[in-house]
C-alpha cells in the first residue's frame, strides 16, 4: 500500500501541478487579452481623434478665412463709402466759387493766410478769383497761378509760404474726418445715405 500512497500522492501531486500550470496559463492568456484590448482600445482612440483633431483644426482654419474675407469686404465697403463721401465734399467745395457766400469766404481765408504770414508780399490765386483778390488787397501783388476751387497762397521775401486753399484744407482735414466718418458708421446713424443719390 505504500506504493499505492506513493502513486497517489505523485498523482495528487501531479494534479495540483497541472492545475497551477492551467491557471498560470490562464492568467497569462487573460493578462494577453487584456493587454491586446488596452492597445486596441488606444488605437481605436488615436484613430478616431486623430481624424477629428485634423477637422477641428480645419475647421478653425476655414472660420479664420471666412472671419478675415469678412473683415477685408467690410473694410472695403467702408472705404468705398468713405471715398463716395469725399467725392461728394470735393464736388461742393469746386461749386462754392459760384455760389453768393464764396467771397467772404474767400476774404475770411486771406485774412487767415495775412495772419500766419503778416509779411507776405505776393497773394497766388486762381485766374478766377483775380478781380475779388485785387477788389480785397491792395498792398499785396496779386498773381493768378493757382489752379485750385477756391482759397489763396501767400508768400513772403524770405521764402515762407501759407497755402490756404480748399483743397489743402480738405487734406488736412482727412484724418478727421476719416475718424468721424468711422465714430458715424459705428453708431449705426447713417443708413438713410444709402439713399441719398
Amino acid at each position: 500500500m505504500a506504493l499505492d500512497d506513493l502513486l497517489r500522492a505523485i498523482e495528487v501531486e501531479a494534479e495540483e501541478e497541472r492545475l497551477r500550470a492551467d491557471r498560470d496559463k490562464a492568467a497569462t492568456a487573460t493578462a494577453i487579452v487584456d493587454t491586446a484590448r488596452r492597445e486596441a482600445a488606444a488605437v481605436e482612440a488615436e484613430l478616431t481623434t486623430a481624424p477629428e483633431a485634423e477637422s477641428l483644426a480645419a475647421a478653425d482654419r476655414v472660420r479664420a478665412l471666412a472671419r478675415l474675407r469678412a473683415a477685408d469686404t467690410v473694410r472695403v465697403a467702408r472705404e468705398e463709402a468713405y471715398a463716395s463721401l469725399l467725392g461728394r465734399v470735393r464736388e461742393g467745395l469746386s461749386a462754392l466759387r459760384g455760389s453768393p457766400s464764396y467771397p467772404a469766404l474767400f476774404a475770411a481765408l486771406l485774412d487767415e493766410s495775412r495772419a500766419a504770414l503778416p509779411n507776405a508780399r505776393e497773394l497766388r490765386v486762381d485766374r478766377r478769383d483775380a478781380d475779388l483778390a485785387v477788389s480785397l488787397t491792395g498792398d499785396l501783388r496779386v498773381v493768378a497761378v493757382l489752379d485750385t476751387w477756391g482759397g489763396v497762397e501767400l508768400a513772403g521775401d524770405d521764402g515762407r509760404t501759407v497755402r490756404n486753399t480748399l483743397e489743402e484744407r480738405l487734406a488736412n482735414a482727412d484724418t478727421l474726418l476719416r475718424g468721424r466718418f468711422a465714430q458715424w458708421l459705428g453708431t449705426g446713424v447713417g443708413t438713410e445715405l444709402a439713399e441719398v443719390p
